[in-house]
């Protein structure tokens, strides 16, 4: 299944309006039993989700989303399927760059790795909006040319170590991330970054 992940900038006070159905986090965590529905397993974790009712836990869910088939350029199929509230903003339409490939791009840069959820969509919705690391976006903006390579670097080494490319029985997955697709990402984000008005935040819309 492919994970479709877009980076946005927006006011805070903006979202809950153009994200229809979704709701604010609960005032302080909860702990919630979770039964991993392949193991069986039961797990319990504290979260801020909000609860839901049963129709928007398994039900259609109404939204502006728009399942396109794949033709043409695919830079415009990944444009054409999003939110129109996440197309009027200022925003990059990427594939598989989630929390687990951008915590340690967070760590590399010295900052802060903790990832917010300003808004929760009903689990029927498949997506996830989070709010990036506060002090990312600065400090990308902060480097230089040399700055940048130099992240991409230790970026691209972390995301090819073992725990990136194999899985958990030591099969091989991947062969890593070079250099330049480090870059190439650092640098799609710093342009966006540079958009941002003052009190507007970047955000990452993940959807499966």
């Amino acid at each position: 299944m492919a994970i479709y992940t877009t980076f946005f900038v927006s006011d805070p006070e903006h979202l809950i309006a153009g994200f229809p159905g979704w709701r604010h986090p609960l005032p302080e965590p909860i702990k919630r039993q979770i039964k991993n529905p392949f193991t069986g397993e039961t797990t319990t974790l504290e979260t801020r989700e909000p609860d839901w009712h049963e129709d928007e836990v398994a039900g259609p869910m109404e939204h502006d989303y728009q399942v396109l088939a794949m033709t043409g350029n695919y830079e415009d199929y990944l444009e054409g399927r999003l939110p129109c509230f996440v197309q009027q903003k200022p925003h990059w339409a990427a594939k598989g760059l989630t929390e687990v490939e951008l915590s340690p791009l967070a760590q590399a840069a010295g900052v802060e790795t903790k990832f917010e959820c300003p808004l929760y969509g009903p689990p029927s919705s498949g997506a996830i909006l989070q709010e990036l690391p506060c002090g990312l976006a600065p400090k990308l903006v902060s480097l230089d040319e040399n700055g940048l390579k130099a992240l991409a670097v230790k970026w691209a080494a972390t995301m090819s170590a073992p725990e990136y490319t194999h899985s958990m029985t030591g099969v091989k997955l991947n062969n890593g991330w070079a250099q330049s697709y480090a870059m190439e990402i650092l640098q799609a984000i710093v342009a966006l970054a540079r958009k941002e008005s003052a009190g507007q935040r970047m955000y990452l819309l993940t959807e499966a």
